[in-house]
């Protein structure tokens, strides 16, 4: 799981959700509002039906290093789910299924009701879903949501383990796209 925040703020943030699959690599999926070419995002535009919602999906070198090695001022931090591996098909299947509803149903972004983290948690059948929190509003939060409920791991304290979940520096000492799975990996608590 990683979360990207950019421009120095920490209320605001963007997760990316990415399936390990041993050694034909990591699918990352991003849920993004889809501009046209020219067009800028306003926040309050997005509210009226102006942006398409969108699911990127790609490998990890590409999705996640485009955030860490290109992008000026975007921070990252990955996280290990302790979740079981039925839950996370059943996560994946969810995505899947998610995109192609969108074939025949294309979606809005909204920036309130339809965003990268609300999209995802509507995803989830509704007995799975935890309460609503405020921070699946206020998203750059969402990780310490998360770490509430045990789903990081629970050997450090949360801000101990943000800091050591920072991988920029790992991925800018090491841009190789073949390695970058593995190279943002080494030191982060969970994948030691």
């Amino acid at each position: 799981f990683f979360m990207t925040y950019w421009g120095g703020g920490t209320l605001v943030g963007h997760p990316i959700f990415s399936f390990d699959f041993g050694d034909e690599g990591h699918v990352a999926f991003s849920i993004e509002s889809r501009r046209e070419k020219g067009e800028t995002y306003d926040v309050l535009t997005s509210l009226y039906k102006q942006y398409e919602l969108i699911y990127i999906v790609g490998a990890e070198s590409d999705v996640i290093r485009v955030r860490t090695n290109f992008r000026k001022g975007e921070d990252v931090f990955l996280y290990r789910l302790n979740i079981k591996e039925t839950t996370t098909r059943m996560r994946f299947a969810e995505y899947l299924d998610s995109i192609n509803r969108f074939q025949a149903h294309p979606a809005w972004y909204n920036a309130v009701t339809a965003n990268c983290t609300t999209a995802v948690r509507g995803q989830i059948t509704t007995e799975e879903r935890h309460s609503l929190d405020w921070r699946i509003l206020a998203n750059g939060k969402l990780d310490e949501a998360l770490n509430e409920l045990g789903i990081f791991d629970k050997s450090l304290p949360f801000p101990e383990l943000k800091q050591r979940s920072h991988i920029n520096p790992a991925a800018l000492a090491n841009p190789d796209p073949a390695t970058f799975s593995e190279t943002i990996r080494e030191g982060v608590p969970g994948f030691e």
